[in-house]
């Protein structure tokens, strides 16, 4: 009698190749959704690197245009109603409503200059390529959304992999891979209504999943990815701020020049 295995259903070996497939799929896309935390600092600081300088002084002359703008329309109305102008007061106006301006500019350049402060940490190419390797591999393995019926333990894992990945722990990444290598579910054991539901679930997973990110990508500082990809859009973009600069610095100085012909008066 001969002792061969049985041939595989050619539909039954097509379905565990499409399953396969997308739980790869799938993981590729949970990396990159957990990748998004990770290099939204490296974002932020290749675009303060490249444009942070500018938009400070654009945003400051925009203040101080617009300060000088209201500064005169108080002034022009105490003359108006012939009221005698008390200055000091007019200031303590133009402090109060020009606060909420000043603090915004000054959260501005916190958060750019931190980030942009961040990027001596970043770690180099090869590891950051290593780390996300790793991660893609247990993500296939242990991560919730592929496993919903996962036992306690590799809960517990799954729970390691983040902290390893959030600490950019590469050897522990290295150690759970080793640990979970031996722990994939069989899978030839599932039925073909099994098979045709398993598959039918992780594509609009795999569709809800690649939805969701394409839309993160699409928000700041991600969205401003083509841009800092792209050197003559880089440049182009510090032509156009240097050009609003020297506008709005000229809108500044008319502004300061028609105020103090109203005091002159």
């Amino acid at each position: 009698m001969s002792n061969t295995s049985p041939i595989p259903h050619s539909e039954r070996s097509l379905l565990l190749r499409k399953r396969g497939a997308l739980r790869s799929q799938i993981a590729i896309i949970l990396t990159d959704i957990h990748s998004l935390h990770d290099i939204r600092p490296v974002v932020i600081g290749r675009y303060a690197a490249a444009f942070a300088d500018r938009l400070f002084k654009l945003h400051e002359l925009e203040i101080e245009a617009a300060r000088l703008k209201r500064e005169a329309e108080l002034l022009q109305a105490c003359i108006n109603r012939g009221r005698e102008i008390d200055y000091e007061e007019i200031q303590s106006m133009l402090d109060a409503e020009f606060t909420e301006w000043q603090a915004r500019l000054i959260d501005e350049i916190d958060d750019l200059t931190h980030h942009w402060g961040m990027m001596q940490y970043v770690l180099d190419a090869k590891t950051t390529r290593r780390l996300r390797n790793c991660f893609r591999v247990l993500a296939r393995r242990l991560h919730p959304d592929l496993h919903p019926d996962q036992s306690d333990a590799d809960s517990e894992l799954w729970h390691r992999v983040l902290a390893a990945y959030e600490a950019q722990d590469l050897d522990q990444l290295d150690a759970l891979e080793l640990v979970t290598r031996d722990s994939q579910e069989p899978e030839q054991a599932d039925s073909m209504d099994a098979l045709l539901e398993s598959v039918s679930r992780l594509k609009a997973q795999f569709d809800r999943l690649l939805a969701s990110h394409a839309e993160r990508r699409k928000e700041w500082p991600f969205d401003q990815l083509p841009l800092l990809d792209d050197p003559v859009a880089v440049t182009a973009r510090q032509s156009e701020l240097d050009e609003r600069i020297t506008v709005t610095q000229a809108l500044r100085d008319e502004r300061s020049h028609w105020l103090n012909q109203l005091l002159a008066h």
